[in-house]
Formats: C-alpha cells, sequence, structure tokens
C-alpha cells in the first residue's frame, strides 16, 4: 500500500491491526524526493526505527542538527520532534518501523469488581473532573499531542497548551473557546473506532467518547494534523502525518479515556465500600460514635502532616546556619521548629483561637525567612477584636504551605502574601492571598471542582477539616485574578469560647 504525499511517499510493508499485541507495530519505507523536507512534526505516542537505505540529509531531532547517509540508523523515542532535509541528487529512502508505546499511569480495577457496582450508586455529576484531575500529573501533562477533553454539556474540562502555531494563528484554540473546533459536535461516536472530522482550516481532529456504565461523560478531541487524502487545501510548513503517526494518535486518545473509566471504576468502587461501610455501622447501632472517631481520626492525620520537603528544607537551612556560626539565629529558628511540632502534637483540639492560629502560623513563615530572605513579605490584616473568635484547629498553616508549593513560581523574585481576616454580620471571612502565577478559568474552575472530590490531598484537607467543623455552613473558595492574585477565601460562622 502507498500514501502518497507532498515530499514524496510511503511504501507500507506492514500496518498495525488494531488491539492485537502480536501485531502492533508498522513497518515502510519512506521515499524523501531531493531537494524536499519533512516539516517539523512530533511522533506522539510512537517509538520509531530508521534505517538509512539511499541518499544523505539532515534530521533536526529535539532542535539537534544531524547529518546522515546511507547505511547509518537511528532510534527515535516517543514524542520526539523530527525534521528531515533531503540536501542530496537522489530521493532518500528510510526504512522504517513505529511502534506505539503503551502509558501504564491510570488505574486499574478488575473486570469482576467493576461489575458488581449498581448504576445508582454513582454520582455522575463532577465524576469526569475528579477523573481529570486525579490523572492529571501522571498521564495528562506528559502527553505532548494537543488534545481537549469536554463534559457531556460540551464545556471545556481541561486543555493542554501543544497546539501547533498553524492553530494558533488560525483558530486560537487556548482564547477562543468558540473556535472551529468545538462547534462540531457529535453525540453518536463508535466507542472503539471514534469519529472524525475536518476543521475549516483543512486539519483532521480525531473524537472518541467517554462512557462509562453506560452513561456519556464526555468526549476527548486531540489530534490537529494534516492529511493529505482527507483535504486538498495547501498548508505551507505543515506535515503531511503518515498513517503510523495517526495510529499514534488514535492509541494515545484512547489510551486517556481507558485512564479516565479505570478512575470512575475505582471511584466506583471506593463508593460502594463505604455504603457497605455505612449499612455495617448501622446494624451495629453505633453509626454516629463510629462517624465522630472517624473525623477525630482525620483531623488527627491532617494535623500531623509535615511536609517532608519544608521540614528538609528547614533542616538544611539550620546546618547552614550552624557553620556560618550565627548562632542567635539558629537557637531561634530550632525554638521554631520545636514550637511547630509541640503545635502539631496536640491532636485532642478540634477547636482553637484565632490568635493561637495566627502564632502558629507566624512560627512557620519565620521558618520560610530563612529561605527567602527580605524575598519573602507577609502582610497581616486582622480586624480588632476578631482574634479571639474560635476556628478549626490547624487550618491556616497548611493553606499557605501549598502556596509555597503551588502558588509561587521560582523565578518570583518578591514572594507576597497578605492574609485578612474580619467580620461581615456574623460570619468571619479570612484570606489568603499569594502574587504567584494566576490560573485560567479552566484550571481554577476544576481546582474549586476538586476540592469537594475527597481526593485525600491539598486542599481538599482543609475542605474536609471546614466540612467537619461546620457541617455545610461555611465556604471554601479558590480565586485568581488578573492582578496577578490568587488564594483561598474562607467564610466561617463566628463563634466564642463560651458557645462551645
Amino acid at each position: 500500500m502507498n500514501q502518497k504525499t507532498e515530499w514524496g511517499h510511503i511504501s507500507w510493508l506492514h500496518a498495525q491491526k488494531p488491539n492485537s499485541l502480536e501485531q502492533s507495530f508498522s513497518v515502510g519505507i519512506t521515499y524523501l524526493l531531493p531537494g524536499k523536507r519533512l516539516e517539523r512534526h512530533i511522533h506522539y505516542g510512537i517509538d520509531q526505527f530508521l534505517y538509512i537505505l539511499e541518499g544523505e540529509g539532515i534530521y533536526i531531532i529535539n532542535d539537534e542538527v544531524k547529518e546522515f547517509r546511507k547505511g547509518m540508523f537511528f532510534y527515535l523515542e516517543a514524542d520526539t520532534s523530527h525534521e528531515t532535509i533531503n540536501t542530496g541528487t537522489k530521493p532518500v529512502r528510510e526504512f522504517m518501523v513505529s511502534h506505539p508505546v503503551t502509558y501504564n499511569n491510570g488505574i486499574g480495577l478488575n473486570e469482576e469488581t467493576i461489575d458488581k457496582v449498581e448504576n445508582n450508586s454513582i454520582n455522575f455529576k463532577n465524576l469526569i473532573y475528579s477523573a481529570v484531575e486525579a490523572i492529571r500529573l501522571q498521564l495528562v501533562e506528559t502527553i505532548s499531542l494537543p488534545f481537549t477533553i469536554y463534559d457531556d454539556l460540551w464545556s471545556i474540562v481541561i486543555q493542554n497548551n501543544k497546539f501547533s502555531s498553524y492553530c494558533n494563528e488560525k483558530c486560537s484554540p487556548l482564547k477562543n473557546h468558540d473556535c472551529s473546533c468545538l462547534k462540531y459536535r457529535d453525540y453518536s461516536i463508535d466507542i472503539d473506532e471514534g469519529g472524525q472530522f475536518i476543521c475549516e482550516y483543512g486539519l483532521t481532529i480525531f473524537d472518541y467518547p467517554i462512557i462509562y456504565n453506560g452513561r456519556y461523560l464526555g468526549t476527548i478531541r486531540g489530534g490537529h494534523v494534516l492529511i493529505s487524502d482527507h483535504t486538498t487545501a495547501v498548508h505551507e510548513a505543515l506535515y503531511d502525518s503518515p498513517q503510523s503517526t495517526i495510529i499514534g494518535i488514535k492509541s494515545l486518545l484512547k489510551q486517556i479515556v481507558k485512564s479516565i473509566y479505570s478512575y470512575c471504576a475505582f471511584n466506583t468502587s471506593r463508593q460502594l465500600l463505604e455504603a457497605k461501610d455505612k449499612e455495617l455501622r448501622e446494624v451495629m447501632c453505633n453509626n454516629q460514635i463510629l462517624e465522630k472517631n472517624l473525623f477525630t481520626i482525620n483531623d488527627k492525620v491532617t494535623n500531623l502532616r509535615i511536609n517532608h520537603h519544608f521540614l528538609f528544607n528547614t533542616l538544611n537551612s539550620l546546618a547552614g546556619m550552624s557553620l556560618t556560626g550565627d548562632r542567635y539565629d539558629l537557637y531561634n529558628a530550632i525554638i521554631d521548629l520545636s514550637k511547630m511540632f509541640r503545635y502539631t502534637m496536640t491532636v485532642d483540639l478540634k477547636f482553637v483561637p484565632l490568635k493561637s492560629e495566627i502564632e502558629y502560623l507566624e512560627t512557620y513563615l519565620n521558618l520560610q525567612r530563612l529561605r527567602y530572605g527580605k524575598d519573602l513579605d507577609v502582610q497581616y490584616s486582622i480586624e480588632k477584636e476578631i482574634d479571639i473568635i474560635l476556628v478549626p484547629f490547624n487550618f491556616l498553616q497548611p493553606i499557605v504551605e501549598n502556596a509555597f508549593i503551588h502558588g509561587f513560581s521560582p523565578s518570583d523574585d518578591k514572594k507576597l502574601l497578605k492574609i485578612k481576616v474580619f467580620r461581615i454580620d456574623e460570619r468571619a471571612r479570612i484570606s489568603i492571598i499569594n502574587n504567584g502565577v494566576p490560573l485560567d478559568c479552566i484550571a481554577l474552575d476544576r481546582l474549586n471542582k476538586s476540592l469537594i472530590s475527597n481526593t485525600g490531598h491539598g486542599l481538599s484537607l482543609i475542605y474536609e477539616k471546614l466540612k467537619s467543623a461546620y457541617s455545610n455552613n461555611f465556604r471554601m473558595n479558590i480565586i485568581s485574578n488578573f492582578k496577578k492574585e490568587t488564594g483561598v477565601i474562607i467564610e466561617i460562622p463566628i463563634i466564642y469560647e463560651e458557645a462551645i
């Protein structure tokens, strides 16, 4: 089978068979005509071996220039950027073997466990948002393929920034959510084969539905590549994609769908276990006592969490101070560290005065000042007489620590932290704002939805602590604006010691 392109053609000797482990590779011979070039492209999810049968020229592999000639061979890992230039007078002939890679970062469950789960035990409302948040760091952010995941109403759940310069010039999908990609909507896509369409600018885009337990959760859309067999439009500086690239793109999209499905199965099984546990507690007539103990244990675990990176950096700073002979600062730093341990070991307290939380927070910030010095600016604005109200034990410091881990970027010369507490009627509003990296609307919406997903990490731990203390009588939101301010806003009821 021959595949013609504007730069030459590919003679396929063997094509991959879908869902076949024995025949998962493709073999072909490429012909690049004299004076022609394969424009820069990325081997999406494909390992590739190239052996030069004839000709000479230049490869540009991940921006590194390499000359090639007859008899040489090259191995290109998945997601490698690649460009070929024929500098000779004869066609360049390459023997090519392509093999899709498999990403094993999803969450797997056996089919027997999944089949036992009943449909009515699933909360579908935010399932796709929780699933994307769970696999984002492990899988989604490692993919170099441009893609967008939509929910069942075609709202964007997540979109990466790997779109080509051609896409950004014609459509600006990252800025224009009403672009031609979104206008095409197909609700009848085959689960295994997927669907595809050509956008108004001549690029082929692939769709796969995300379905769990017969319920349509959304669609993943990606690729945005030129296939000359599908269009007659002329596109300069665009790579005419061979069949092996298309196979790799489809394989990657299907793997992301599989990872989302696996998380949904895991989440459903977890809900089933929780339901069974609740039934057991009701049979034992001990539901309220066990629930209270569960909250207590959760609070203890949360309170005892001291980020090991922070502890490592602090001990390194102390060691450095001891070598310079700065004994007074070393003494104060050790005292601050011991205060932090003493405070977090007081695990039987559920509520403490706000001033105690502020004092503990200031102790933590003293240790951060060892690392950042004058580059750290902390500003307090606490309304008079409000510092005596009772607040949940150890809930401020983890929020501030989250700002240091995720909010500030290493390039920030000045790290500004604003802590403000004031009264609104019978409620207290607490804001912790930093001048770190601002969030776009999609990321902000995803993070706020993940707060209530009970993922067991990050700010969702603080949300669970507030829920334990106030039931649903509180508010917690992540905010970000054009002033390069990102932070957390919390509103809680005003409670005094005599009310407990």
